[in-house]
């Protein structure tokens, strides 16, 4: 498989309960199946381990297509998913169910990737909310992880959620867990990059939430964040100096005896997109050269 070029697989993956448990569902029909969009990269040769990386609130796995082919170049297979309801996978957009049913997806995702060889070490890289729902995974099936990549991590998840109507409107409107709302991000906040603020500007599909998203994003990190140290696998998390949307001020005290913290001056939230994208990248794969080598 060439690292320049990405190979598209669609999982084929179960339909969720409200809790985000698997639905019922047969595997040889399309009923109760969901189709998962993923990239994927991998140098030539025998792969040294497998690498998911999982994008943000509102975004999709094309935008870190730079990091993939670094980290393809460094000998692992990489994987960039769209989470349900975002990019070119199916589901409401910007819904999700929760950690339950984002973790049943990372892990057949994973699995997929490092079919061929089980044993080598999966590593999972997030970013913004995808850190958050990265961090949930590592806390619940630590045995799966061998390193763990936070960048920009939201501790504390706000968003504009849609709010249920007062009065006799309540009848008439209703406010369900798929209700859309807005995350609110602009452009500016998440890049330095002209081009990229610009081309963010013109996707405001991507700007989509819904109340249920929103609502798991913020419980995830308050049951998580306070688990971090107490992780067994290495952790690095990455933020930009200049990261309004994640203040560098509150993630540096992530830091802890198997938490690395690693600032860049001058970088916004999204780090893999912003000017200093390439040191970011760098950073990433030196870290996983020390702490899982050939």
């Amino acid at each position: 498989m060439a690292t320049t070029q990405p190979t598209v697989t669609y999982l084929e993956l179960r339909e969720s309960n409200a809790d985000g448990s698997a639905a019922a569902g047969l595997s040889h029909t399309g009923k109760g199946l969901v189709l998962l969009h993923v990239q994927e990269l991998a140098a030539d040769g025998e792969p040294r381990g497998a690498v998911t990386i999982v994008h943000d609130a509102g975004g999709h796995g094309g935008l870190f297509l730079r990091l993939g082919r670094r980290l393809a170049e460094s000998g692992w297979a990489v994987a960039l998913p769209d989470l349900r309801g975002h990019g070119r996978s199916e589901g409401a957009r910007g819904h999700t169910n929760g950690v339950l049913e984002v973790a049943r997806d990372l892990g057949d995702v994973q699995d997929h990737l490092a079919y061929r060889q089980p044993d080598a070490p999966k590593v999972l890289v997030g970013q913004g909310l995808g850190a958050l729902w990265c961090l949930a995974y590592a806390s619940e099936r630590p045995d799966g992880i061998a390193a763990l990549v936070l960048a920009a991590p939201l501790l504390d998840p706000n968003f504009d959620l849609p709010q249920a109507t007062g009065g006799l409107l309540k009848l008439f409107k209703k406010v369900g867990p798929d209700a859309p709302g807005r995350i609110g991000w602009n452009p500016a906040e998440r890049s330095n990059d002209p081009e990229v603020r610009a081309a963010l500007a013109a996707e405001p599909a991507h700007d989509v939430i819904t109340l249920r998203a929103g609502e798991e994003a913020r419980a995830a990190a308050q049951k998580y964040v306070p688990k971090l140290g107490q992780l067994a696998m290495p952790v690095l998390v990455l933020v930009g100096v200049d990261d309004r949307i994640a203040p560098a001020s509150r993630v540096r005290v992530l830091s802890g005896p198997r938490v690395e913290v690693r600032e860049f001056a001058g970088v916004h939230h999204d780090l893999f997109l912003d000017g200093r994208a390439g040191d970011v990248s760098e950073a990433v794969v030196r870290w996983l050269d020390a702490k899982l080598p050939r």
